[in-house]
């Protein structure tokens, strides 16, 4: 019998050679005989192999490592030689690391193939994805077709890079600035009201270009964005870098002329932070994801400051907002998607330390409560907005605060010294976090939409309060 040390969590106990973890966090453990011979094994592709022999170690028992920390291959070494089936360590001077591994794959591994944890707990992408036959990739792209003389239609040639500047996220970062102009205090202006549009849109659409020419080695890996032109080959990263430099010129210039220096300045300024800080950061640090909030806290910005000073308490009220509100909606959305993110390469709270994945979504949608109630306290919106707010906010909350539960209890730690969260448990925390990025999905446009509603003194031309407060001036 193997005597088990498990330092990492969901692991059962397993007690013989032939039962192993079925857990696809940990598939490497070692062993330590009484004679200190030891031996290390990893699980990859279906077979049990063995690996850095003869070392010796002051205390028996086996050590498990994390999927993303382990370096896979065989190395020959001193002569022990292992009993399968008992777990003893004979020494002998003709065993060879191959040996022991022919040994070692006549033991029966059909409880060691390692079950992906998301299989058993429903875990999927919140919304749905129809891929674009991604394993077929385009040997030129569509402006190298054209060059070549081939005839495509205009529709062909602009699906791709409209594709390429992410539509949806640069609508939603256009909505965030154009909301905030027409928050801000000061006057207004079409033409800039105009320019501010199309420069956002174009700065924004740049930077998402710029990232995705980066990585297209690291997105054709996961199932939400294989599908993207670069990784398709519609597009080179050349011809995207190409791209991002005409866009993000064009757009910042609009901003710049249309606008005013400081709006395009913050606007060139978050197509660095997204398209080089952040997007370096996915690889290094789950810090990258303050990073990334950072970045959708910009935009606010810069339409306060289209019409407005920035010393306003509204404009970095309205960044905080936007700041707050990425932390449920990505930490939902990259718990169910974890596994993508971690095969890929990216280093995610989400799978890095799931307890605090859950409990900065629950931290930062209860932020939003004194951040509404500020733009109310400092003249943004009128009174009555933190009663509408409240109740949207309390609403995100409400689901942020079940997931952080669900993962709380998951990873308490009398959760993990009974072998670990159940199946039922597991699938619950995939449920929750569902629902919380769907709330964060509502909760952000319709908060938008009631500061808009109860910006202070936009009532005042339909009840006339400007009439009565000059016929009031006049009696006294």
């Amino acid at each position: 019998m193997w005597k088990l040390t498990l330092p990492c969590s969901r692991l059962p106990l397993a007690t013989n050679s032939t039962s192993c973890i079925r857990a696809a966090s940990v598939r490497c453990f070692s062993y330590d005989s009484k004679v200190r011979k030891s031996a290390n094994f990893y699980y990859a592709n279906g077979v049990l192999n063995a690996t850095k022999f003869g070392a010796t170690f002051n205390k028996s028992g086996f050590q498990f490592s994390p999927n993303y920390k382990l370096r896979t291959g065989i190395r020959n070494s001193s002569s022990v030689n292992p009993n399968v089936a008992t777990g003893e360590f004979s020494p002998s001077v003709s065993s060879t690391a191959d040996s022991v591994k022919r040994r070692i794959e006549k033991a029966d591994l059909s409880l060691c193939h390692p079950v992906p944890l998301e299989s058993t707990s429903d875990a999927r992408i919140p919304f749905q994805v129809k891929p674009k036959n991604p394993s077929k990739k385009e040997t030129r792209s569509v402006v190298q077709q054209y060059l070549q003389g081939e005839k495509l239609t205009l529709k062909q040639i602009y699906d791709p890079y409209w594709a390429l500047t992410k539509p949806h996220l640069s609508f939603l970062i256009m909505l965030s600035s154009t909301c905030s102009y027409v928050l801000a205090p000061g006057p207004t202006n079409v033409a800039a009201f105009l320019c501010l549009t199309v420069g956002t849109l174009m700065a924004s659409g740049a930077a998402n270009a710029i990232n995705m020419g980066r990585e297209p080695s690291f997105d054709k890996q996961m199932v939400r964005t294989a599908s993207r032109p670069v990784v398709r080959g519609q597009i080179t990263p050349n011809e995207a870098y190409q791209f991002a430099a005409i866009t993000g010129t064009i757009g910042c210039a609009i901003l710049y002329t249309g606008v005013n220096p400081t709006v395009a300045a913050l606007g060139l300024l978050n197509i660095v932070l997204y398209s080089w800080v952040y997007t370096s950061l996915k690889r290094r640090s789950i810090l990258n994801t303050w990073v990334g909030a950072v970045v959708g806290a910009i935009p606010p910005l810069m339409g306060w400051a289209a019409c407005s000073s920035l010393a306003d308490p509204g404009a970095w009220l309205l960044a905080a907002l936007l700041y707050a509100w990425q932390f449920p909606h990505f930490n939902s959305l990259s718990h169910n998607i974890k596994t993508e993110y971690r095969n890929a390469g990216y280093v995610m709270t989400a799978f890095v330390n799931p307890k605090l994945n859950a409990r900065v979504a629950l931290r930062y949608s209860l932020l939003m409560f004194p951040i509404c109630i500020g733009m109310s306290y400092f003249g943004v919106c009128d009174k009555y907005f933190v009663l509408d707010s409240s109740l949207l906010n309390g609403f995100l909350s409400y689901r942020s605060f079940m997931f952080w539960w669900q993962q709380h209890t998951n990873y308490s730690k009398a959760t993990l010294a009974n072998g670990g969260p159940t199946e039922e448990a597991i699938k619950k925390a995939s449920i929750y976090a569902r629902k919380t990025f769907w709330g964060s999905i509502w909760q952000l446009p319709v908060v938008l939409v009631l500061m808009m509603l109860h910006k202070s003194g936009q009532w005042d031309r339909f009840f006339h309060r400007d009439e009565l407060a000059d016929e009031s001036d006049e009696i006294l």
